[in-house]
């Protein structure tokens, strides 16, 4: 039940709603309709449309509905801009009170600098507030050199504000955060843990996705749950049109997708899309009596289909499996870990500015672990079950309103047993949220505020509620017509964390446990500053400088009772961070990339010490760019220089002894004595890759072929360091990342 506070505060946001509905309906006529791409009918994201000279302007949503209100009478030129693909402009006659129904499908444009393509980006600089929001398309993270295969978390890792731990780790460290902070979504639906081989790689393949949007801070209120960032990915419907696929070959994994329409429901307007992809080295490298005991694979799935022209159904799956097992003098070690997913919501448009969704969703996570046949073993899964329903409110031009609940049951199991030592964790939460959020541009100013509820319940000892109120503002105003200053403020909650050892190099099991009992939900505030300036024509450049307070914080207990394990396997402290992101981005034209620097400064305190954490890190910076040639040739490539992270170096060591039945006399080995936490810092970082594609046109196919290579001057960059205690003195040694490392793969699109 809902205590006293969540229900005035309820029924200040029901009021608000009802009050902001009734003052904003819209009189005038209105048009409305869809955006798709020529060819394959896949809708597209924020496409803007606007009446040309009169101010009046929209943004399609994700299913590339877009809808204009208020239009007074008179004649007007509506124009359809997305970067990519050809502008088009139609002529609209209005009369008192009509509605226009408008679907237009737009071509890609293959002529590298047109003007169009600056309208577009000059139209998206007027309509998004894009407080510390980046769009990136797959088609631009596989313009770079990458190792082994495109990957779009890993493409992040360049990106302002984004502190990447090492060349074994694709897990995202955002201003400041810590890796679990971060939300993910594929589709609507939460994915607990996105890595394959220990977070070498994300679980997604890019080649069936449609688009991202990555929020690095001050993220509106329809987003919640997570304190750092979000990442909101979609999954392309597939190609209506016509069938099509591709097949992909890397020295990492094989791949497959195929796209069309459904055969029995053609004229229902429906597509579906398969993509399957897995690694061939456990069954190839054995004809050379090699033994790889390590395999993934993972697959998307989507479909939908269009009941009538306002109502939509789609059903959106996805798993990837990983399993590694291997045996030595009979003793086995297995590990397999992996996601499932699952998600059916319906489109419907009740009004014309009256926009909704409703999601069905499913996400399990899950890890397993055996040593010596059950010496030591390790359970963890994760379940939830969520059903939501969101939706957008055209109101007065330029002003619309979105809002959204959800409920949401969740299971969290963690059972181990560590050499005849067993413990287990386990929760039930539900949760209930619930948002407002209002996009409302006034004159020179663009303002987007939220306000986001969430209310846990947890059975720990009785019915424990824990409720969370979340005020978000994103204001933009714009300077001069190249020029726009803003600023976002916002409060964040988290109701789970995850068990992640910071002594480990590559972390990549997660143990997600629930806040309950004696653990309250964390709190982070943001507070960000920004300037968005265009430098001529085609470069958009950013800086932001931000600061986040973390009033409630926990990290992992490595010295919890095993008699009160709920109790003591989480500390809690505090902590802040600081800095400022500079983005100078150029993507029109045939030389395209970006360069970005941070600055960052994180401090954290558990208990009465205040320390540095490992992903603290100074300086970071990157610069990408590619140059496209005739005949299908690209050239690209990426510098990476970063500052090194703290570690704890050892201040001495003592020997200890153990008795060693089987021989029968003590045996001892060096223990190491830690210094102060992160005391030191290891050496700067230094990367530079190389890519060359080229495409070839077979028939009606095309074959695109790519050679990489990582860390193209081979330097010893430092993963940790340890001691060789053979030698007296002891010898301190590294071990280190990727060496050179070339690669080559092949994409064929039929």
């Amino acid at each position: 039940m809902l205590n006293a506070g969540a229900k005035t505060n309820l029924n200040f946001l029901l009021s608000f709603f009802i009050l902001l509905l009734l003052s904003s309906l819209s009189r005038g006529a209105i048009v409305r309709g869809f955006v798709w791409e020529k060819g394959t009918k896949e809708p597209l994201i924020g496409c803007n449309v606007y009446l040309e000279g009169t101010g009046f302007g929209s943004a399609t949503n994700k299913e590339g509905y877009y809808v204009i209100s208020g239009v007074k009478e008179g004649t007007y030129k509506i124009v359809f801009s997305y970067v990519g693909y050809k502008e088009i402009s139609k002529i609209l006659s209005f009369l008192k009170d009509t509605l226009i129904t408008l679907n237009v499908e737009l071509e890609r444009e293959i002529i590298k600098l047109p003007e169009i393509k600056i309208s577009a980006r000059r139209s998206e600089f007027k309509e998004e507030v894009k407080g510390s929001a980046i769009k990136i398309t797959p088609p631009e993270f596989k313009s770079f050199p990458h190792f082994l295969e495109a990957d779009i978390i890993r493409s992040l890792q360049s990106l302002p504000g984004v502190i990447t731990a090492n060349d074994f780790s694709a897990a995202l460290y955002v201003r400041g955060g810590a890796a679990d902070q971060n939300l993910i979504l594929l589709d609507g639906v939460n994915v607990y843990n996105p890595f394959h081989i220990g977070g070498l790689f994300s679980v997604f393949d890019l080649s069936a996705l449609k688009s991202a949007l990555f929020l690095t801070g001050g993220f509106p209120a329809e987003y919640g749950g997570r304190l750092s960032s979000v990442l909101d990915i979609d999954v392309k419907e597939g190609n209506k049109e016509r069938y099509q696929g591709e097949l992909g070959l890397s020295l990492l994994a094989s791949k497959f997708l195929t796209e069309g329409p459904i055969p029995m429901l053609k004229k229902k307007n429906s597509s579906f899309l398969f993509s399957f992809r897995r690694t061939y080295f456990d069954k190839l490298l054995p004809l050379f009596k090699i033994n790889f005991p390590y395999y993934f694979y993972d697959g998307h799935l989507k479909t939908n289909v269009e009941i009538s022209p306002k109502t939509k159904i789609f059903f959106s799956g996805f798993f990837n499996f990983d399993v590694f097992d291997y045996g030595f003098h009979k003793t086995r070690i297995y590990f397999d870990w992996g996601n499932r997913t699952g998600s059916i919501f319906f489109r419907h448009l009740f009004t014309p500015q009256l926009f909704t969704k409703t999601y069905l969703t499913f996400s399990r996570y899950f890890y397993n672990i055996d040593i010596a046949e059950g010496l030591i073993w390790v359970k963890d899964w994760v379940n939830e079950l969520s059903l939501k329903g969101e939706g957008i409110y055209y109101l007065r031009p330029n002003n619309e309103l979105k809002f959204g609940l959800e409920g949401r049951m969740n299971q969290f199991t963690y059972d181990a047993n560590i050499q005849g030592f067993s413990f287990d964790i386990k929760g039930k939460p539900e949760y209930f949220s619930l948002y407002l959020a209002n996009k409302w541009k006034l004159n020179k100013f663009l303002l987007q505020p939220g306000l986001r509820m969430d209310n846990s319940f947890v059975s720990y000892k009785g019915q424990v509620s824990y409720y969370q109120l979340n005020p978000v503002i994103g204001i933009k105003y714009f300077l001069k017509e190249d020029l726009a200053g803003k600023v976002s403020l916002g409060r964040y909650s988290q109701f789970i964390t995850a068990l992640l050892p910071e002594f480990q190099p590559v972390p990549f099991l997660y143990v997600w446990v629930p806040t309950f009992g004696p653990y309250e939900p964390q709190i982070a505030y943001h507070f960000i500053l920004g300037l968005e300036k265009f430098l001529g024509e085609e470069i958009f450049s950013s800086i932001e400088w931000y600061y986040k307070s973390y009033e409630r914080l926990y990290e992992m207990n490595e010295r919890a009772d095993p008699l009160l394990i709920e109790e003591t396997i989480l500390k809690e402290g505090k902590g802040k961070s600081f800095g400022f992101d500079f983005l100078f981005r150029k993507d029109l034209g045939n030389l395209t990339g970006w360069f970005s620097y941070s600055f960052s400064w994180v401090k954290v305190k558990f208990g009465n010490k205040s320390y540095f954490p490992f992903y603290d890190r100074r300086h970071n910076l990157n610069l990408l760019g590619g140059y496209s040639f005739p005949r299908g040739f690209r050239l690209s490539g990426r510098v990476a220089f970063y500052s090194g992270n703290p570690y704890t170096q050892p201040i001495g060591r003592y020997r200890y002894w153990y008795w060693r039945y089987r021989y029968e006399k003590w045996h001892f080995f060096w223990s190491e004595i830690p210094g102060e936490k992160n005391n030191a810092r290891y050496p700067p970082y230094l990367r530079i890759d190389l890519g060359l594609e080229k495409e070839w046109k077979v028939k009606n196919t095309n074959l695109i072929t790519r050679l990489e290579i990582i860390n193209l001057l081979n330097r010893k960059n430092l993963l940790f360091y340890y001691y060789d205690y053979e030698k007296d003195p002891p010898v301190k040694k590294g071990f280190y990342m990727l060496p050179i490392f070339p690669s080559l793969s092949f994409e064929w699109h039929f």
